[in-house]
């Protein structure tokens, strides 16, 4: 006597992903959650494996900064400035112009999800509905540049570094949540340039150190938010009586 037992092992997902978007650079060094902007986008999901899945996302947001100008003294400024000298006779100047800035990106990654438990396996769907997973990938961002030669800006691609970690839960065969908190390392420094400013602050060095985009490139920026997906394509798998291999 033979049986046969079918199961289904869900293989690609499609959803949004919703939540906030900052940036972080020479205007804000190190503080995480800074002038948060909205982000909203598109998740497609391809799951390899009950431990891993390829991911590709198309999210935009925005990224804002601000350097307040409160007087202090800095070197190697020119426009709105007052000279002064210091203790060991060197002309110094104060910045009394602010400078800020607020823009929209475009991000299109391809990460990998590497799960820390076995998630939505074939043959154990209550066990296996929740898992942390980290994720890595290469991403392309999408922004406005501005330059000497071209005021009104124009529209380039760069390359980014992505890199974070979430968890998801499947609340049943067709639907799927999830967290995700992921920074993406650029190599520009210019996302928080948004054109002159009043004040003659240089935005990728504000504080007068001649740092170059050759050795500074330390422009973030980063997406937390949650995602909500739904199973497109369930892959059936076939059991007969332990003997013959699965048909996918």
């Amino acid at each position: 006597m033979q049986t046969s037992i079918v199961v289904a092992q869900d293989k690609l997902e499609l959803g949004l992903f919703g939540g906030v978007s900052y940036y972080m650079g020479d205007l804000n060094p190190s503080q995480q959650f800074l002038k948060p902007r909205p982000a909203i986008g598109f998740v497609g999901r391809y799951c390899i494996s009950d431990r891993t899945a390829i991911k590709l996302n198309v999210i935009g947001g925005g990224i804002a900064g601000e350097y307040p100008g409160r007087g202090d003294i800095y070197k190697n400024h020119d426009g709105v400035t007052t000279l002064q000298v210091d203790a060991n006779g060197n002309s110094v100047t104060t910045v009394d112009g602010k400078y800020k800035f607020e823009r929209t990106i475009v991000d299109i990654g391809l990460m990998g999800e590497f799960n820390f438990m076995s998630f939505d396996h074939q043959f154990l769907k209550k066990q296996s509905r929740f898992t942390p997973y980290i994720t890595i990938g290469l991403a392309a961002t999408s922004y406005k540049r501005y330059d000497d030669s071209d005021d009104d800006g124009h529209m380039v691609f760069v390359l980014s570094l992505p890199f974070g970690a979430g968890v998801k839960y499947k609340i049943n065969q067709w639907l799927r949540i999830g967290a995700e908190w992921t920074l993406r390392k650029t190599f520009v420094d210019d996302l928080d340039y948004v054109g002159d400013s009043e004040g003659k602050v240089d935005a990728s060095d504000p504080y007068g150190f001649n740092y170059t985009t050759a050795t500074h490139n330390n422009d973030w920026y980063s997406f937390c938010g949650v995602t909500v997906t739904f199973s497109m394509w369930p892959r059936r798998l076939e059991c007969n009586d332990g003997m013959k291999s699965f048909n996918h």
